[in-house]
């Protein structure tokens, strides 16, 4: 007997038009449930929620505009207590207030994650993709975006996801806690999810959608510019924090081994003490957001691990093959940045 998929739309809106109050009553109309979060939208704006709730929409309010993150957070967080009320929805499809999902791209995704939920694999991550086979129809602002932070997501991760902005999504049951979890409290929060799919060991499918763009989407909050930083925004943070560190680690290397005459591993090691307790405190703090004497003991593992690929590949380089041991550093560091960071974000900060 084949499992069917019982879902709700969960709409986070701020400062919505017409268009919200038409995408909800065509939903309501097929006999979908509705939950939207008004996430602090202006007086202006009431009428648009109250007819929402007219149609049978479950609306929640923002006192003040807290994010898109937060309102999904927020929905997330009605949706676990509509279940402990015996909803049952093992499913949450996400999409946006502003015109831009139809109804048949929510069919899409919605067919998608009934074939995931019959499937082997078991319930996934259903990701409903745009810009495929749309030539001009798509807007500068959004191609630009996308483009950014689909090629920094394919480096970070090696997951090859089209769209990694898309608000159509349909989250299964078993992530809603995890929901409530995930870092950001703006656009970064939708990418942080997706970051998090490898730790969760959740299967994940890409769908293509078409989408409706008004005005050649005028509408949409989001700044391809500020918002696509803010959204790959602990990759940059650690990137910065490791070129801190590097920077230091290779001034007192530099010091130790070109200035008072240490050998090349001495000063290796010193100079990767010192750095790396920087290194430590800035991920911790500002990175990954996660500071405890467990993380502390994982760090020191992976740095001796580090240290040791570093030190080996020195002594190879400057040693046996004589080149400078300047230039040996340089060399050897600069593949352990990766591999430090992968460490890092799935074995020592792993939420």
């Amino acid at each position: 007997m084949s499992n069917s998929v019982k879902y709700a739309v969960l709409i986070p809106a701020y400062k919505p038009d017409d268009r919200f109050v038409e995408f909800v009553t065509l939903l309501r109309k097929n006999d979908i449930p509705v939950v939207a979060v008004d996430d602090g939208s202006q007086e202006a704006c009431a009428g648009f929620f109250e007819a929402a709730e007219e149609q049978g929409c479950v609306v929640i309010h923002h006192e003040v505009n807290r994010g898109k993150g937060q309102a999904l957070r927020t929905g997330f967080a009605e949706i676990i207590r509509l279940n402990s009320k015996g909803a049952g929805y093992n499913y949450v499809v996400t999409a946006d207030c502003d015109g831009q999902h139809d109804l048949a791209a929510i069919h899409e995704v919605v067919k998608a994650a009934e074939e995931s939920l019959n499937s082997e694999k078991g319930p996934a991550m259903i990701i409903g993709g745009r810009f495929k086979d749309e030539g001009e129809k798509v807007p500068f602002k959004s191609k630009l975006g996308n483009g950014f932070t689909r090629l920094v997501f394919k480096v970070a991760t090696g997951l090859s996801i089209h769209d990694t902005q898309t608000g159509l999504r349909a989250i299964p049951e078993e992530l809603y806690a995890e929901m409530l979890e995930v870092k950001g409290d703006r656009y970064e929060y939708e990418m942080n999810m997706l970051l998090q799919i490898k730790t969760w060991h959740i299967p994940y499918k890409e769908v293509p959608i078409n989408t409706i763009y008004y005005d050649n989407n005028a509408g949409s909050h989001f700044h391809p510019l500020r918002d696509s930083f803010l959204v790959i925004s602990q990759i940059l943070k650690f990137a910065l924090s490791s070129m801190i560190s590097f920077l230091l680690d290779y001034v007192l290397f530099i010091t130790f081994s070109s200035i008072l005459g240490w050998g090349y591993a001495v000063s290796y090691v010193v100079a990767r003490v010192s750095s790396g307790m920087v290194n430590y405190a800035l991920n911790a703090k500002v990175v990954f957001g996660k500071a405890s004497v467990k993380c502390f003991l994982k760090y020191l593992c992976v740095w001796a691990i580090i240290l040791a690929l570093g030190t080996l590949g020195g002594e190879v380089l400057n040693g046996m093959l004589g080149i400078p041991e300047i230039v040996c550093k340089l060399v050897v560091d600069l593949p352990l940045f990766a591999l430090s960071y992968i460490l890092q974000k799935k074995f020592v900060f792993k939420r």
